[in-house]
């Protein structure tokens, strides 16, 4: 299949992530397919916005989130400034807005306290504070997820069912519940099909997601305590989805549709590509907008608008993963909030929106400043280094200091280095570097993936005690990005 990209146009300027610096095609390479094409500018009122923001370690950039605001209203960060790690933010955070710290605070009083505050609206920008705005915004008569909607998006169980209950394309799934005896765990497993994903109900980032192949891994793995901060009820365990008979990406057969819902109606904006996952099923990175075929596109908007419908989504934007299959289009999951980097991937594409201040938009019940369907002059991508799953700690890291060099590549985070210890049941938390950049088209995005992986050579030490069953050939040399180099425990 050939990888390109319809609609692309020259480059006016380089090395900014301002959406200016691109000149917008004359025809979309995606047709419209839901929702109306302009939505109108919002009308000024004399009203005084105030947005609240829950702030934690998992919140976007305060500049970006502080740009996004410019004129759109004040900035209200509930904050917990018993947490060490907020005590650095915290000093930022109040020359941008006002702290609401709510540390010790139960869940009437933290209410109390923002009432005083008179906000007009809250957003959330990670799965974990749904539940808790949602209480909030109920209380405080503001626009978000009613707590019912909230509870389905962040209960993986709940949400299955719900899709399903509406004729949803799912996979088949079954809950498990933590600490069940072996015994249990027997009678338990007896009806599931195998191979299978086994999740936690609730949780982010991949966070101890396992690839279970055998009735013996299963039963091992949910007779475990689950790890301290494992978040939900129990289990879910989903059957594994083959991949497509035909290729429908470049990349991998999953994609997300990024969209926003105002007053129940569903609006896509894009779809996004990942590069092939590495094991059990972590993201090494993105591309937006996706090289699916327009048909493919319209295929996983489709489904993706029939999921949020059956999670009776009202208002805010989604990231809905779909994995394409041999029967077509099945969704994974429907994320009530934006999708992480999406933002960012939008500036790098040359597309005119600020996705942060739709967000805000959305919240604050104004209509959001954006013209659909949106157009991308060039191709973003985020590309994600990942521990293999028996490294235990970073023993070396080279090359890192020449990734700004490569052509295209406009941002790079290095979050661990030679030392630190490193988890692969952590999911996104445990990346050791992620680089940003932009492409004339997917070839193009491939060569600088490909300088990327080239690039930096991370080793690896490794724990020969830690449980293999996740790996594919674990205990010997893998390549989970395509990006490192790393040990054997022998080494």
């Amino acid at each position: 299949m050939r990888c390109h990209l319809p609609g692309a146009q020259t480059i006016l300027g380089h090395g900014s992530h301002r959406t200016l610096a691109w000149r917008v095609p004359a025809e979309s390479p995606v047709p419209r397919a839901h929702g109306p094409t302009l939505l109108q500018q919002r009308v000024s009122t004399d009203r005084v916005e105030r947005l609240i923001i829950a702030y934690d370690t998992t919140t976007p950039s305060v500049f970006a989130l502080r740009d996004a605001a410019r004129g759109l209203g004040d900035l209200l960060w509930m904050i917990d400034l018993s947490d060490p790690e907020m005590a650095n933010p915290s000093r930022l955070l109040s020359r941008v807005g006002t702290l609401v710290n709510v540390a010790g605070l139960t869940p009437d009083e933290t209410i109390e306290a923002l009432r005083t505050v008179q906000p007009t609206g809250v957003v959330a920008f990670n799965d974990r504070t749904i539940g808790p705005l949602a209480d909030i915004a109920a209380a405080l008569d503001l626009e978000f997820h009613s707590p019912e909607v909230a509870l389905r998006l962040t209960d993986k169980l709940q949400q299955r069912r719900a899709m399903a209950s509406a004729g949803v394309p799912v996979p088949d799934f079954w809950e498990l519940p933590y600490g069940l005896s072996h015994d249990e765990a027997v009678v338990q497993t007896e009806s599931v099909r195998l191979p299978a994903v086994l999740k936690p109900r609730s949780g982010d980032g991949s966070r101890n997601v396992h690839h279970v192949r055998t009735t013996e891994q299963l039963i091992e793995l949910v007779t475990t305590p689950p790890a301290p901060g494992q978040d939900g009820d129990g289990w879910l365990l989903e059957s594994y989805l083959e991949g497509p008979t035909r290729p429908v990406s470049c990349f991998a057969d999953v994609v997300s549709v990024e969209s926003f819902v105002r007053d129940g109606t569903f609006h896509p904006l894009a779809a996004t590509s990942r590069f092939p996952f590495a094991e059990p099923f972590r993201e090494t990175g993105s591309i937006l907008p996706s090289d699916l075929s327009p048909s493919d596109t319209r295929a996983a908007q489709d489904v993706a608008a029939a999921a949020v419908a059956a999670l009776g989504i009202r208002c805010g934007c989604q990231h809905t993963e779909v994995k394409f299959t041999p029967d077509g289009p099945v969704v994974v999951e429907v994320n009530g909030r934006i999708g992480g980097a999406v933002p960012e991937l939008m500036a790098l594409a040359g597309g005119e929106i600020d996705l942060y201040r739709v967000a805000m938009e959305l919240a604050l019940g104004v209509e959001p400043t954006v013209t659909l369907p949106l157009h991308f002059p060039r191709v973003g991508f985020r590309r994600l280094a990942t521990p293999p799953v028996a490294a235990c700690r970073v023993a070396a890291m080279e090359g890192h200091e020449h990734l700004k060099d490569i052509p295209g590549v406009e941002d790079i985070s290095i979050s661990r280095l030679p030392g630190d210890a490193v988890d692969w049941r952590l999911g996104l938390v445990e990346l050791v570097f992620s680089a940003y950049g932009s492409a004339s088209d997917y070839e193009q995005v491939d060569e600088r993936r490909a300088l990327i992986d080239e690039t930096v050579v991370i080793t690896y030490d490794y724990d020969t005690d830690d449980d293999q069953d996740d790996a594919s050939g674990a205990g010997v040399t893998e390549d989970p990005a395509g990006a490192v180099t790393v040990t054997s425990p022998e080494r």
